[in-house]
């Protein structure tokens, strides 16, 4: 069972957003090219462990843990009876080579060394061990999601580190020889006491020049056409009710200027004052949370995901015509294969659910 969900991160989310008001550096433009293709890898590893099933598991994604002194980044771990299993996933494409400690891609060398990057997560994991009394196994694979590698290792004494696309059905498949009870939910339990937030903050571009204004969902274009109740993008058709307009801008304004506050006043010129203050204001009150009082109120965005924060506050608007987004309250779907007995566990604006595995 996923007891945790698949996000994007903070620095990915930021260059997003900068893209469809600003224009984004070389360096930006790489580095967004990179996390796209990072999330695109694990949403795919997740696709094939769900086709597979987890039920019996306890599956952790893309969590930061604070263990003693130290911080370490999972792209997913396991937990079962008598261990933990760290999967460091790959999007790589392309012909690669590990040898003798160094990678290589089309026979060049690279910085990044996976290796080195799983081995350091299980050395942190280990301490774990002599923090909570529990014994357990640490162990460890690197999985390579894309099908379009092609990986020389011949020299490598450890080949079962390597997990490629065309085995990691039958990879996950082998996961469930493990079982998953009482001690599994008791380490599963250890492991989420210990999430964090990511420590590093986001790397805002403060000479990015940001457009303010109404811009399209589909396609960023600003051509847009206000009408009564909704907007419509002249480059490319898009319709978009002023609800979601507002909820959207929103959180862009609050990923492109992480320090400020947000008010009525500051999306309704973020929205370039296409938007009437009382429709902002109604929709802020609705789908974000208040604080303080006249002058000095403003709005928390603690959410990124757009249709998350329309799925919590019940969005349903009658001139919503984007499949993606018609009805997202039946998106309400209770967890599967897990029973009704849970555990709590709350840290500071952050609350996670274990679960008892069926």
């Amino acid at each position: 069972m996923f007891v945790t969900e698949r996000r994007k991160s903070a620095n990915h989310i930021y260059l997003e957003v900068l893209e469809t008001r600003s224009g984004l550096s070389g360096k930006e433009k790489r580095d967004l090219k990179r996390y796209r293709s990072g999330y695109e890898g694990e949403r795919d590893y997740d696709a094939v462990l769900e086709e597979v099933g987890h039920n019996r598991l306890y599956v952790f994604r893309d969590v930061w843990l604070g263990i003693r002194e130290s911080k370490v980044q999972l792209d997913t771990l396991i937990v079962a009876d008598d261990r933990l299993i760290v999967n460091e996933i790959k999007n790589y494409s392309g012909s690669y080579s590990y040898e003798d400690g160094v990678w290589k891609v089309r026979g060049h060398q690279i910085s990044e060394d996976p290796v080195s990057q799983v081995s350091i997560a299980v050395n942190k994991l280990l301490k774990l061990r002599y923090d909570t009394g529990v014994h357990f196994e640490v162990q460890k694979e690197i999985v390579f999601v894309n099908p379009y590698m092609i990986f020389d290792h011949t020299d490598y004494k450890n080949p079962e580190l390597f997990v490629m696309r065309n085995r990691l059905k039958q990879y996950f498949r082998s996961l469930h020889n493990n079982t998953s009870g009482h001690s599994a939910k008791g380490l599963a339990e250890e492991v989420a006491r210990r999430i964090i937030k990511p420590p590093h903050p986001v790397s805002v571009n403060e000479s990015a020049k940001v457009r303010f204004g109404v811009n399209c969902h589909k396609c960023s274009s600003f051509d847009i056409m206000i009408k009564r109740f909704c907007s419509e993008c002249q480059a490319c058709g898009c319709v978009e009710p002023f609800e979601r307009l507002i909820v959207r801008a929103a959180i862009e304004f609050s990923v492109l200027f992480p320090g400020e506050k947000m008010t009525r006043r500051k999306i309704h010129e973020f929205l370039g004052g296409a938007i009437n203050c009382q429709s902002v204001q109604r929709r802020l009150s609705r789908y974000f949370v208040k604080e303080g009082d006249g002058k000095q109120s403003h709005y928390l965005v603690p959410e990124h995901d757009l249709k998350k924060v329309l799925i919590e506050g019940g969005y349903d608007s009658s001139y919503e015509h984007d499949q993606d987004f018609i009805s997202t309250n039946k998106d309400r779907v209770p967890e599967s294969g897990v029973s009704h007995l849970r555990i709590k566990i709350v840290y500071p604006k952050v609350a996670y659910h274990v679960y008892e595995c069926k």
